[in-house]
């Protein structure tokens, strides 16, 4: 059994003033009872299922392809950066080896050389950053749009009123296994990924 959120559940109160005739009574208990019985036949009848995100993120092969792909983007970004930088030093330490020849006049745009350069390594850097973040974003709208395909078409006969994401560390706190269906989803999901990678590119743009 899993914890879960702190559901809200609705709670009935029923206030039925006192009459004197018996009659009147009658007529109000009547009513009370069809009113709860109606009330708690369609609140039983609420289907409710969880899928365990913790799982969905560690064996859901998009996500660790986008993993990946992310890690071997980073260190592209660092050695491209740090090729700047060497360059950037090898300009240092060659203005400084000549400064003692130059005229101050040319001192100063050494100085300036080297502000330039460090700029430039700024801008570099803020640039890769800006990328990264935007490819970074790309993939986490694409993992919301695949689960949510994957969830319509799994609950495309509306068996389910509520699908809920636990996590450890969420909102949700307790719910029963019996509501668990994060190895169905789990499985349509890797396999319509591993449809859409043999899915040609040009096929894909089309639909």
């Amino acid at each position: 059994m899993k914890r879960t959120p702190f559901l809200t559940f609705i709670a009935l109160a029923t206030l039925i003033s006192s009459c004197q005739e018996k009659n009147q009574v009658e007529a109000v208990d009547t009513s009370v009872e069809l009113a709860t019985d109606s009330i708690t036949e369609e609140s039983l009848g609420l289907n409710v299922a969880f899928i365990y995100g913790d799982t969905i993120n560690e064996k859901y092969n998009f996500l660790i392809d986008a993993q990946d792909e992310l890690e071997k983007e980073q260190r592209v970004i660092e050695e491209r950066i740090n090729r700047k930088l060497r360059k950037a030093e090898n300009r240092a330490m060659e203005l400084q080896k000549q400064a003692a020849t130059k005229t101050l006049l040319q001192v100063q745009e050494s100085q300036l050389e080297l502000q330039n350069l460090d700029l430039e390594i700024q801008q570099f850097q803020e640039k890769l950053a800006t990328e990264f973040r935007k490819r970074e974003i790309e993939l986490q709208n694409e993992y919301t749009e695949r689960v949510d395909k994957i969830l319509d078409e799994y609950n495309k006969e509306g068996v389910y009123d509520i699908i809920l994401n636990f996590q450890v560390g969420g909102n949700l706190l307790w719910i029963k296994d019996k509501f668990d269906i994060t190895q169905e989803v789990l499985t349509k999901l890797n396999d319509q990924y591993e449809i859409d990678l043999q899915t040609p590119e040009s096929e894909a743009n089309a639909e």
